[in-house]
């Protein structure tokens, strides 16, 4: 195992807080994940002195970006990628955290015991190299055990409550005993912490290669209600055949599925055995790598596009209970749950403070999430060109992802049980639309329009819908392949001119 003071950035900092005479630990998972043999990405280090002004002198050495996290608590971040600094190994693709606190506390010691785990508790001295565990985390962490430093852990801060579930299922452990019972507890002050926090952890979660489980799990403890009150309407949410899950156990199993065709995906890349799930999936390695290069991507605000991808899984039915009819055929509808489902989603998207791009993720997804299951394929198995399209236009960037998430839903009726039939049919659709839109409608190798609003004006046509009808006309026909030169598209924007609403009926 390699020394974690030998790390760059490590070295960097105990020369800068050498040379200011400055005491300091690195605290945390850093050295958790250290222990564990795991690959360190954040640095959290507490220091007795001027944290702000260390963090200062770090970023202005390692050309790094500053933040002030709180001034009242002289806490800051520095952001560092690879591109700062060439000492940074070439395995940091993404940006690298080091965050700096004022020691909690007279003693390192008393920050210690002021943490939230055991298994959390432990920390490099960064000046004498020194392991400092008095809270018993090197024997935890042996053991693979999430246990609270102190019987008031949980009340001091209740966002430690979905950590702890987090840690857990980083750790592949297990919970003490008496923490999950202060977790339960926690969970009715969960409306304390700021919505900036609990949205932070939430989608740390959703981060996990195995989320579903970790969610199941915020459920069982009563967490997940007070983050997302919808859920508690889709518990008891019945639905027909073939559904065989009410609607919350339904979400459950298709977050399952999504959690094991990324695992599946991500196998297949590193020639392992791809899965059941994954096996339904009739990708070529190149586009499951594009999929996966999405999936992983880092949204503007510092999160990863899987993780509110899985927030849109898990909100996909919000709205069913609301929608839910017994027809005269006796059996359950929910006739326009999507529509408002979308709208519900969003705003509980808002509620946790995400992003507007995050936002519209979300809301994207839900709205169209049951569009590719309702494509028909012709008899040589591809998808009516037209609807492919306006599939795409609606969907946007989130296209690849709806496309996925069909076959995850089709696994949601009944899980294991699930019709391969179906499987098959819901794979193939997949397929189709997320080679399409690598191939032909992602925006970086999608052709240009052949045609202007100005091109349209200068035909004579007034201002007015009917540019944009036409334009939207010209721009279908020309990526479905029946306009390839601009002399066509002009010809056809005076033909639509000849219909009463610039189109013809369809």
């Amino acid at each position: 195992m390699n020394n974690l003071l030998d790390h760059p950035l490590v070295q960097e900092v105990r020369r800068i807080a050498q040379a200011r005479h400055i005491s300091l630990i690195l605290v945390g998972g850093a050295v958790r994940d250290w222990l564990m043999g795991h690959e360190v990405r954040d640095l959290d280090f507490a220091v007795q002195g001027n944290a702000r002004q260390l963090a200062r002198a770090v970023a202005d050495a390692t050309g790094g970006a500053y933040y002030l996290m709180d001034a009242e608590r002289n806490t800051a971040r520095v952001i560092v990628t690879q591109g700062n600094r060439s000492a940074i190994p070439a395995r940091i693709t993404a940006s690298f955290h080091l965050d700096f606190a004022v020691c909690r506390g007279e003693t390192w010691a008393e920050d210690l015991f002021g943490r939230d785990f055991s298994v959390n508790a432990m920390a490099l001295d960064v000046l004498t190299g020194a392991l400092l565990d008095p809270t018993g985390g090197q024997s935890d962490l042996q053991y693979k055990l999430v246990r609270q430093v102190t019987t008031h852990a949980m009340t001091d801060d209740p966002v430690r409550a979905l950590r702890a579930v987090r840690t857990m299922h980083l750790l592949g452990g297990r919970l003490d005993s008496v923490t999950a019972q202060s977790i339960s507890r926690a969970a009715t002050h969960l409306d304390q912490p700021s919505p900036e926090r609990v949205r932070d952890e939430l989608m740390k979660v959703l981060d996990l290669p195995d989320a579903m489980s970790a969610v199941r799990q915020l459920d069982t403890l009563g967490l997940l209600p007070k983050i997302v009150p919808e859920v508690d309407l889709m518990r008891d949410c019945t639905q027909s055949a073939p559904h065989q899950f009410t609607v919350l156990e339904h979400t459950f199993v298709v977050l399952e599925a999504v959690d094991r065709l990324i695992h599946g995906l991500r196998s297949a890349s590193q020639e392992e055995a791809p899965g059941f799930l994954r096996s339904f999936l009739p990708l070529s390695s190149s586009h499951a790598s594009a999929l996966l290069e999405q999936l992983d991507a880092v949204t503007a605000d510092e999160r990863m596009r899987k993780a509110v991808f899985r927030l849109a899984v898990l909100l996909h039915d919000v709205a069913k209970p609301a929608r839910r009819r017994i027809g005269e055929d006796g059996c359950i509808h929910f006739s326009g749950h999507e529509e408002a489902g979308a709208e519900m989603a969003a705003s509980r998207a808002a509620a946790l403070r995400m992003s507007g791009e995050e936002t519209r993720q979300v809301r994207t997804t839900v709205r169209h999430h049951g569009v590719p299951n309702k494509m028909e394929a012709g008899q040589d198995t591809s998808l009516n060109p037209h609807a492919v399209y306006r599939f795409m236009h609606d969907a946007g960037r989130c296209a690849p992802e709806i496309a996925l998430f069909c076959l995850a839903d089709g696994y949601g009726k009944a899980g294991p049980e699930a019709s391969h039939d179906d499987l098959r049919r819901r794979g193939a659709i997949a397929s189709h639309l997320i080679e399409r839109y690598e191939e032909h409608y992602k925006p970086s190798v999608a052709p240009k329009p052949l045609v202007s609003g100005a091109d349209i004006l200068a035909l004579g046509i007034p201002k007015g819908p009917r540019i944009g009808q036409a334009l939207q006309a010209i721009r279908e026909a020309q990526m479905v392949g029946e306009l390839t030169t601009r002399d066509d598209a002009l010809s056809l924007a005076r033909h639509l001119e000849t219909y009463p609403d610039g189109r013809p009926d369809v």
